[in-house]
């Protein structure tokens, strides 16, 4: 099933069926023959991010031990993919960098070869550590610790004294609160100090916050489809931005870790230079247009954007119960089984066989 909520299911049923669904499609990403190829790590490696995020949005009904102890498990399960996906993902940073200086570059032809050099250089380097497959004892180990959480789906709630009629405040409105505030107070201190001069490190926690969000707006999506998918698109831009900006901030660290070399040219000193600097001004601009549409994603009071969304799930809820009791009102009426409180005054005036009453 997609990754959503229904209205009509109780949130506790719903974020069990959801965390086992997403369980289920782990182990089945990492069943694929003869092994999980790159397509098959990279949706494993979504999938894990999601039932985090599920685990975050309603952390308010899950004992934070239980909560921390999944989050930790599914964490490094993702992790153990990373071998796997990271060196790919710099290769195409590097290549589509590559791509960008070429047609940017207004550099002689020679230096644009002293550079083309040494980007090829890097290249084969990273080439080096690419890995076609997973070990299939991690993958035996990591589907065994899988079907372990899956199991435990079944007591997330347990230990937790749940309130009854406030089902919202319980398993939405905690996480979802601390989920947006989280990624807001990132982009506070960006705005406050100026985005230029935040660290690498501190976009890539953004990075992550968005995707949280994300992937928790998509389970409410039911309450307003179009709202949410718009919200979603702007939460994609920026984490796409962010992403990049991010293999080009490892990019950059892998070329500057790089042992002295004695004997390198000054070709080759000035070429790494000439790529740095195009790397860092990417960058920059990443995170330039990031910071822009954080502002917009971000431009609420935590409290403000739950209770709005709270406000149009109540809506959308109220709405589904109301067509829910029309059409048990119409089944009533074909089955000629109406009750006093379901009945259409109007309808009342005069029956076949019965005295001419007019309901008020």
């Amino acid at each position: 099933m997609a990754f959503r909520f229904d209205i009509q299911e109780p949130f506790l049923k719903a974020i069990q069926r959801i965390a086992r669904e997403r369980i289920g499609s782990v182990i089945e990403s990492l069943g694929e023959k003869p092994q999980p190829g790159a397509e098959a790590i990279h949706d494993a490696r979504k999938n894990l991010k999601s039932l985090r995020a599920l685990l975050r949005l309603a952390r308010g009904a899950i004992h934070e031990n239980t909560r921390l102890n999944e989050n930790a498990r599914f964490r490094d399960a993702g992790r153990a993919f990373s071998a796997a996906r990271d060196p790919q993902a710099l290769l195409e940073a590097l290549r589509n960098l590559r791509k960008r200086l070429h047609s940017e570059s207004e550099s002689s032809k020679a230096k644009q070869a002293s550079v083309d050099a040494f980007v090829g250089k890097i290249e084969k380097e990273i080439e080096s550590t690419l890995v076609t497959g997973l070990p299939r004892g991690l993958v035996r180990k990591i589907v065994r610790e899988l079907r372990e959480a899956k199991r435990r789906t079944a007591h997330l709630f347990e230990g937790v004294v749940l309130q009854p009629g406030n089902e919202w405040e319980t398993y939405i409105a905690v996480g979802l609160k601390r989920t947006y505030r989280k990624g807001k107070n990132l982009v506070w201190q960006f705005d406050l100090m100026g985005h230029d001069k935040a660290e690498d490190p501190d976009w890539h926690e953004l990075r992550k916050c968005a995707k949280a969000l994300g992937y928790q707006l998509r389970l409410l999506k039911p309450i307003w489809p179009g709202m949410i998918d718009a919200s979603v698109e702007q939460i994609d831009q920026l984490t796409d931005r962010l992403g990049d900006a991010n293999d080009l901030a490892i990019l950059g660290k892998k070329i500057l870790d790089q042992p002295y070399d004695p004997s390198e040219t000054k070709e080759s000193r000035e070429s790494r230079r000439i790529f740095l600097q195009s790397l860092d001004r990417r960058k920059q601009k990443l995170h330039a247009e990031a910071f822009e549409i954080a502002r917009l994603i971000y431009a609420e009071k935590p409290g403000q954007f739950e209770r709005r969304c709270a406000a149009y799930w109540l809506i959308r809820r109220s709405r589904s119960d109301g067509k829910r009791t029309k059409r048990s009102s119409n089944v009533g009426l074909q089955a000629g089984t109406q009750t006093d409180t379901d009945r259409d005054p109007k309808s009342e005036i005069l029956q076949p066989g019965t005295s001419s009453v007019l309901r008020t």
